[in-house]
């Protein structure tokens, strides 16, 4: 995959790039299969269904995995095909490194994620996410839902509600932010800046899944920080 100019200086004025794509449909639904057989294996280092205050939401039954390429062969083949590299190579001027995988099985009537940055969990820079709808992903089933160009500080956080948010903390939202649903096919892409707030809403359908894949990359020569009293979710 070999991105534009154009597609390069969208990602860097608005902080996030939608690749139609990415992976073919049969691959990703090879990937749904796979990960569904995975989960029907009982639980993995890492497993998240969110916060217990919501006993009856279903992503306690198919919680989010983790890291998945530490001990999954396929999961480290997919998140670090050359092309997928080369790509992130572009958009952030530096070898990447593949940094965290997981894999959101986002069932009938599971929570959202507050809307939120990266950087507010992973404290290092750069950091791009490539995120992969595996279904069909609109409003109705929750899609990723982004900040366009909130890329360009770190945020302070705030307490979500955990109603429709399965993590406790959220971003502080910009003044006059625009909050951009995307429609994505599967085995579309987006990447997105470590920067950029995005997070998504309930499934409020009965019978319709929304599983996706997403990598986290940091560039090689990336840094730490230590962010301020209040910008990381550690500190709500």
């Amino acid at each position: 995959m070999n991105l534009n100019a154009a597609q390069v200086q969208s990602y860097r004025a608005q902080g996030y790039l939608v690749v139609p794509g990415v992976f073919a449909p049969d691959q990703a639904e090879a990937m749904i299969g796979h990960y569904m057989e995975l989960r029907a294996q009982g639980p993995h280092p890492g497993d998240s269904g969110g916060t217990d205050d919501q006993p009856d939401d279903p992503n306690h039954t198919y919680p989010r995995m983790i890291n998945m390429h530490d001990w999954d062969p396929a999961s480290a083949t997919w998140a670090t095909r050359p092309d997928l590299l080369a790509a992130v190579e572009q958009l952030i001027d530096d070898e990447p490194v593949l940094r965290q995988t997981m894999l959101y099985f986002k069932p009938p009537g599971g929570r959202g994620q507050g809307l939120h940055q990266d950087e507010q969990y992973i404290t290092i820079n750069p950091l791009i996410g490539l995120w992969i709808a595996l279904d069909p992903s609109d409003d109705a089933v929750g899609q990723m839902v982004v900040v366009p160009s909130s890329h360009d500080q770190l945020r302070p956080v705030e307490e979500a509600d955990t109603n429709v948010s399965f993590t406790r903390a959220q971003s502080q939202l910009p003044p006059g932010a625009a909050i951009v649903g995307l429609d994505m096919a599967p085995g579309d892409g987006l990447f997105f800046d470590g920067k950029t707030i995005h997070g998504s809403y309930p499934n409020q359908t009965a019978d319709r899944w929304r599983r996706s894949f997403i990598c986290h990359y940091i560039g090689k020569r990336a840094e730490h920080f230590e962010p301020p009293e209040g910008f990381h979710v550690g500190h709500v």
